[in-house]
């Protein structure tokens, strides 16, 4: 055997998952190595009931279902790279987990979506002409994310290089997402809208105040500099724009306009109204999907926050059919009376 090709075969292993993906596994599965030295038991391959006790651990020690889910994943991904049986499909494992979801519960506190009145909001305030790049950024960056069904993680890593405009509408892209795990890279078209909160006219006009060279490799969002002798921002270096600074600004703009930032929204919001709209405007399922590269029905759904007169009408639907079933029952019985026999 090759052993230059031994010792290739674990950097191709581990590259069968995304880096958070493995971060978060690793994480997962040093700890649970911890817990195993500190009462000197085997941690690889691992005793089902000695991992049942660990998942009790931490359900008493972290009262989280999504510590629980992290310790399963890992040990389960460390299992399977050496070989030896999954302790989490055991009839012991198993219940215990499930065990664990019904002590804690399984509540998902979701964000409010963003609302196209609240984009225009937002892009009043900073969205205009006489804004600097440092409002116009924040503009964008709503704008974009809810016509384009974006996770921020592809608008962080949006670079000059995926821009292409074109006369209807700008096409996006994307060189990595969430489910192109095989980084064939998937393109987003945003049509021009030819109104206020136009995403193709807000990146044009931010295009040109972060004078931003075309084709280059430069990320398009970035953190911003003042100089304090001009009175102007201008980007820095070329590395995308933090997660926490991004939802930051984002909040910041939230609170400006009169909303609630702690507890109602977040960079998914921007996502999820994107999606609530298409939704609510009856944009076709197939295109829908395509549009916010979901691969899964539940997933996409997740994402859609229905309306109190969407819900409503269920029910109205089910008590209209049961009225015409009551109604055409009456008229029948009634009509029977009248028939007799010559």
């Amino acid at each position: 055997m090759p052993d230059h090709l031994v010792q290739k075969r674990p950097v191709y292993v581990l590259s069968s998952r995304a880096d958070s993906t493995r971060k978060k596994y690793t994480y997962g599965f040093n700890s649970w190595c911890k817990w195993s030295k500190l009462h000197c038991i085997s941690s690889l391959p691992a005793s089902t009931a000695h991992f049942a006790l660990y998942l009790v651990h931490i359900s008493e020690t972290f009262n989280s279902t999504s510590k629980i889910d992290e310790a399963v994943d890992a040990i389960s991904w460390a299992h399977r790279l050496a070989g030896f049986p999954n302790p989490c499909n055991s009839d012991l494992v198993i219940p215990v987990r499930e065990g664990s979801y019904r002590k804690i519960g399984h509540k998902i506190n979701k964000k409010e979506p963003i609302t196209a009145n609240i984009l225009s909001k937002v892009v009043h305030l900073y969205g205009q002409d006489c804004n600097n790049i440092k409002d116009v950024r924040i503009a964008c960056m709503c704008l974009l994310s809810y016509a384009g069904f974006l996770r921020f993680s592809e608008l962080a890593n949006l670079k000059r290089s995926n821009v292409t405009f074109l006369p209807t509408h700008v096409k996006l892209f994307l060189e990595q997402s969430k489910t192109d795990v095989y980084r064939e890279g998937r393109d987003v078209v945003i049509s021009k809208t030819g109104n206020n909160t136009c995403p193709v006219a807000m990146l044009v006009h931010y295009m040109k105040l972060a004078q931003i060279a075309e084709n280059s490799d430069e990320f398009v969002f970035r953190s911003l500099s003042y100089c304090s002798k001009s009175g102007t921002y201008k980007l820095r270096k070329n590395s995308p724009l933090s997660y926490t600074r991004a939802r930051e600004v984002l909040l910041n703009a939230l609170e400006t306009i009169g909303l609630d930032k702690k507890k109602q929204f977040g960079l998914h919001s921007l996502r999820s109204g994107g999606a609530t709209a298409a939704a609510a405007a009856g944009v076709e399922d197939r295109l829908f999907k395509k549009h916010g590269r979901w691969k899964r029905e539940n997933a996409k759904d997740g994402f859609i926050k229905e309306s109190i007169d969407n819900r409503l009408s269920i029910s109205k639907k089910i008590g209209y059919i049961r009225y015409n079933y009551c109604c055409k029952i009456t008229i029948i019985c009634s009509l029977s009376l009248f028939s007799f026999d010559d």
